[in-house]
């Protein structure tokens, strides 16, 4: 058949857009194919199903893995942190024990928001202890998408789906690590003779005596340094890491087996964090419209914490204050204590931070077992049911033995046990009907179902004290003398809900998404118990159309937009509207005697209701030359009707009562950029570039309040932190200093219009601060907000290359802008408070010598208030960290294959190689537990590690 002149001919490639020309007069036709975006036709997780992505509306990111094998990795956190927009990870210090928190776009204003975290298509109750190994995919939904799981969702969706087992050979993996940690920093405290010297200026400028215990004519012994404490307390620790996994199957079954274990030794002495994961996930085709599976999940974690966050026996705090003349251990080999004799108490009330290390005694072994299995059913052309159910069940125990403390300094003569267990137990069930179909140049995708999930929460703990013998195997309840009253719980609550998501598209050009869910919970009163959450979201893929269709350096360009309406009842105290009575003990009758009775403390709300997120996003996908990638979005998200606990004033009878009240607002934008290189070249690399701003603000507190006391402080001396409209949360609010006067004129000169000093107790070397309010004199009404601990961006940068049996990845995470209020200088900056010892930061104080030191005079004297809560204590928190270094070689499949094996890779892995930040404390991720007030807190670890990764 000969072509006419009106024929047109279709070419087409797999990997190339198909393109149809017209034969018309020409002889000769070329024809240049333009290459398909592989990644479009990637099928992205979303909740109850997945999407293509090229298709999506919603904000929903897929979080790139990075060689993520090769690190060890403590929590899900440390995957998370810095690979996708709009994810803030913040480590909460670097104790090996503590769980990092993760907030997506805000942190959910006053109720705080958790993540929900669904595995496998179940949905996790916490913070999942995972193998990170098990990991095949990440995928987050940040805005409305996130409706589809309705009030658990307000604070995002982490959808996290493991490995499962391939056709074919069965393949047989072990990768085993083993590196050391140490501390990347350590604080610098001043040495025996210097201590001295400090003291000796500091009385001298006080117009004071000398503490003995300083003066080289009463105490020569107390110049000689004999212990540099931080060496003593920190340490390096072994990092151990092993896993091994075995996948297989046909056309029909297949099935992924893995076990792991991790055991880390902490940089701080007797600390540590342990954790055993085994997983089982098969799938089997019983009939060609059935298949049956299960994913099954066993846990085990256990770990000693070390106390830094105390602001009184923090173990690091007191390694600063602990005299450097003395030592850990007596000759005999017993814990020390303040050196001194007569003069021991010269040093103020102070533990040995060895001693009280050495004593951790903490046994918390915390178990979980997930099983979970599903059924899936092709019931017609498109459409398809699945079943599922999930049952978690979790198992804690507690047990602390605080021994006596007899050592000089502060002892503790008593000793305690205290004991608790913790049992829960989560069933969730899911009913999914699913319908896909395209009708010409429409296609509809549409998901319904139902779900229910019921968790049971029970606990018994115990105490008790008077423990004779403190040997452990002694260390029981049978062995006290006295047992305190043992409490126990059990609360239940459930959650039903109907669902219905439907995607529409009309020639993938034009893209709507509908998603409503309809929540019970059994937390609320009868009328408040059912709210209905809906969102709407819609695309428009411009590159589909013809104007652009044919475009060979644009190959993708999206916008989308979309409005949903979530809640938040992560707060919400299970007495908020049924309170139980409380056990109490008072005096009754007319002879008064103690008695047992039991008392109504919290005044019950039976209009309390859920909180609402709504949430707001205009999104932006760009796609140029197959190469570069872009995702930015503009995202506003409203935290309305917050649930708060008001103090009820003395006249009511009852304490407090729970509220809906107030507004927060987080607005912000996120950047996603991707580079990848020539996928065919002898050298491929690959960038990717993180970016989230996030500002937050107090839109009102309800009621008329402007502010609400924060509770948090350094010795009841240090109150930093507000809670004001207008501000983000947790500002600081404080004095702000302007200098320090150079000379006693200048200080005397600081008037007010009256002809006053503004400062009347001021000398030379002390603080000027601003007199904000004009009223000429320095008051609480001076205060300003000076920031907070929220960053103004905070982002992640990885560069992944590989060239022949090589292979290299580098990751880069950082935040800028945040302030961290570093209270630990109020007791080793300043000569006036307790007399412990000081940091080196100290000896660029003020003096006639010194004009230009940053801090004020030393003097055991402070009537000018120097050390009041001001911006002295007020630092830039930024910091850059190279969080991971891996360098990988594959040895040649000729040698493997005389080795009659299959890949075998080594590697050597660095984890937070270096830090780049002017923060003076241990480290700058000190976490948002305490919002952004810094009391020594545990610093993260740097690591090295060597691994060997092996496939049979």
């Amino acid at each position: 058949m000969e072509a006419s002149a009106q024929t047109v001919l279709s070419f087409s490639m797999i990997g190339y857009r198909t393109k149809e020309v017209t034969v018309g007069e020409n002889p000769v036709i070329n024809v240049t194919l333009i290459e398909e975006r592989s990644n479009l036709g990637e099928v992205v997780v979303v909740g109850y199903g997945t999407q293509k992505k090229e298709t999506l509306t919603g904000a929903v990111s897929v979080v790139s893995l990075d060689k993520l094998s090769s690190r060890s990795v403590n929590s899900v956190g440390d995957v998370l942190a810095g690979k996708s927009p709009g994810v803030i990870v913040t480590n909460e210090g670097g104790d090996p024990t503590s769980t990092p928190r993760i907030n997506i776009r805000g942190s959910g204003g006053l109720n705080g928001e958790s993540v929900l975290y669904v595995i496998d298509g179940s949905i996790f109750l916490g913070t999942p202890q995972l193998n990170p190994n098990d990991i095949e995919s990440i995928s987050v939904l940040k805005d409305a998408a996130a409706a589809i799981y309705g009030a658990r969702a307000s604070g995002g969706v982490v959808l996290i789906t493991t490995k499962k087992g391939k056709s074919g050979k069965m393949q047989i993996s072990f990768d085993a690590k083993l590196g050391q940690q140490s501390a990347w920093r350590k604080l610098e405290p001043l040495n025996a003779e210097q201590r001295a010297q400090v003291a000796a200026t500091a009385a001298k400028n006080g117009g004071t005596t000398i503490l003995p215990a300083f003066d080289a004519s009463k105490y020569p012994d107390g110049q000689v340094t004999r212990t540099n404490w931080m060496d003593e307390v920190f340490r390096d620790g072994l990092l151990q890491d092993y896993n091994a996994a075995i996948n297989g199957g046909n056309e029909k079954s297949n099935f992924y087996l893995s076990f792991n274990y991790r055991n880390a030794e902490g940089i701080v002495l007797n600390t540590k964090t342990q954790r055993y994961n085994f997983r089982i996930n098969s799938e089997h085709e019983l009939a060609s419209w059935l298949k049956v599976g299960e994913n099954l999940s066993y846990s085990s974690t256990n770990g000693n914490g070390a106390n830094t966050s105390s602001d009184y026996t923090g173990a690091l705090l007191s390694a600063i204050y602990y005299p450097t003349n003395g030592t850990p251990y007596n000759a005999d080999g017993s814990f020390a204590g303040l050196p001194g004799g007569q003069y021991a108490g010269d040093y103020g009330d102070i533990i040995n931070p060895v001693a009280e290390l050495q004593r951790i005694d903490v046994n918390n072994p915390v178990n979980v077992l997930v099983v979970n299995p599903y059924a899936t059913l092709k019931l017609a052309k498109g459409l398809t049911f699945r079943s599922n159910l999930s049952i978690t069940k979790r198992d804690a125990s507690y047990k602390s033995f605080t021994p006596k403390r007899p050592e000089v300094g502060k002892p503790v003569l008593s000793n305690s046990l205290q004991q608790s267990s913790d049992q829960s137990t989560d069933f969730l069930t899911e009913q999914v009907l699913s319908y896909k179909e395209t009708f010409g140049k429409h296609s509809l995708d549409a998901t319904g179902g139902y779900t229910f999930q019921k968790t049971k929460n029970s606990g018994l703990s115990t105490s008790g004290a008077g423990f004779d013998d403190e040997s452990p195997q002694y260390r029981y309840l049978a062995n006290a003398t006295v047992i305190q009253p043992s409490s126990s719980y059990y609360n239940a609550n459930a959650v039903s809900s109907l669902f219905l998501r439907a995607n529409y598209n009309y020639d993938e050009k034009y893209l709507l998404s509908l998603i409503g869910r309809r929540d019970g919970v059994s937390l609320l009163s009868k009328d408040n118990r059912t709210r209905n959450y809906v969102s709407a979201s819609a695309g428009w893929l411009i590159t589909k159309e013809d104007f652009l269709k044919n475009t060979g350096w644009l190959n993708e360009l999206k916008l989308r937009g979309s409005y949903g309406i979530l809640g938040n009842l992560g707060s919400l105290p299970q007495s908020a509207v049924n309170p139980l009575l409380a056990a109490t003990q008072s005096y009754f009758g007319q002879t008064p005697t103690l008695q047992t009775g039991y008392v109504s403390t919290i005044l019950a709300n039976p209009g309390l209701t859920w909180a609402e997120s709504k949430q707001t996003n205009f999104g932006l996908d760009v796609t140029v030359l197959n190469r570069l990638s872009l995702v930015a979005d503009y995202f506003i998200k409203d935290i309305d009707k917050m649930i708060l606990t008001r103090t009820l004033p003395g006249t009511a009878g009852l304490g407090t009562q729970t509220i809906n009240a107030g507004k927060v607002r987080d607005k912000g934008i996120e950047l996603g950029l991707t580079y990848n290189s020539d996928k065919n070249a002898a050298f491929t690399y690959s960038v990717n570039a993180t970016l989230t701003k996030i500002n937050n603000k107090v839109i009102n507190l309800g009621d008329g309040l402007q502010n609400i006391a924060v509770g948090t402080n350094f010795r009841n001396e240090l109150a930093p932190l507000s809670i004001n409209v207008g501000q983000p949360l947790y500002s600081y609010y404080v004095l702000k200093t302007e200098g320090i006067f150079q000379s006693q004129a200048e200080a005397d000169n600081y008037k007010n219009a009256s002809g006053q000093k503004i400062q009347p107790n001021a000398k030379a070397g002390d603080f000027k601060f601003a007199d904000l309010d004009g009223n000429g004199s320095i008051d609480s009404k001076d205060r300003y907000f000076a920031g907070s601990a929220y960053p103004d961006f905070s982002y992640g940068l990885s560069f992944n290359a590989s060239y022949k049996n090589f292979d290299f990845n580098i990751f880069a995470q950082g935040v800028q802008g945040n302030k961290l209020f570093n209270a630990v200088k109020r007791t080793t900056y300043s000569a006036s408070g307790p007399s412990y010892n000081k940091l080196v930061g100290i000896l660029d104080a003020w003096s006639p010598e010194n004009p230009g030191g940053k801090v004020p005079i030393i003097s055991t004297s402070d009537s000018n208030g120097n050390f009041n809560a001001s911006d002295f204590y007020i630092e830039d928190g930024s910091y850059l960290r190279i969080r991971n270094v891996t360098l990988g070689y594959s040895l040649p499949k000729q040698l493997t294959s005389k080795l009659r094996t299959g890949a075998i890779r080594v590697y050597a892995t660095a984890n937070n190689l270096f830090t780049i930040t002017n923060y003076s404390g241990f480290d700058p991720e000190i976490g948002m537990d305490n919002n952004g007030l810094d009391v020594g807190r545990y610093p993260q670890a740097r690591s090295f590690i060597l691994g060997l990764s092996v496939n049979l």
